[in-house]
């Protein structure tokens, strides 16, 4: 085998193990289960909403509800919101009340 071969056959080995490293050892992206100072638990609610006739409302109050610490929003469709929320970071009244202050009623 001629040097340039083994170089070629260096530079695929050292590719491979770092494809080895980053996707399977490192594992990039994962965060850890639980912060300093903050809980893993989220609490599921959904809310009935009046006065949502787009996709425009839609809009809003999924921007609304993005704003706020802790939130996931899992799905809003006329009517209705979805979120799952860390009840430490923040309150159902506060999730009430960034609905409301876009100018909407909930209901439930």
């Amino acid at each position: 085998m001629d040097a340039t071969a083994w170089i070629v056959t260096l530079i695929g080995l050292a590719a491979m193990a770092w494809v080895v490293w980053y996707f399977w050892l490192s594992e990039p992206g994962r965060q850890p289960a639980t912060q300093p100072g903050k809980t893993a638990m989220k609490t599921q609610e959904t809310f009935q909403i009046e006065g949502m006739s787009c996709q425009h409302c839609v809009h809003a109050v999924t921007s609304a509800l993005k704003k706020l610490p802790g939130v996931e929003v899992q799905s809003v469709e006329i009517g209705r919101a979805t979120v799952a929320y860390d009840p430490a970071q923040v309150s159902r009244d506060q999730l009430k009340a960034a609905i409301e202050a876009e100018g909407y009623t909930v209901v439930s």
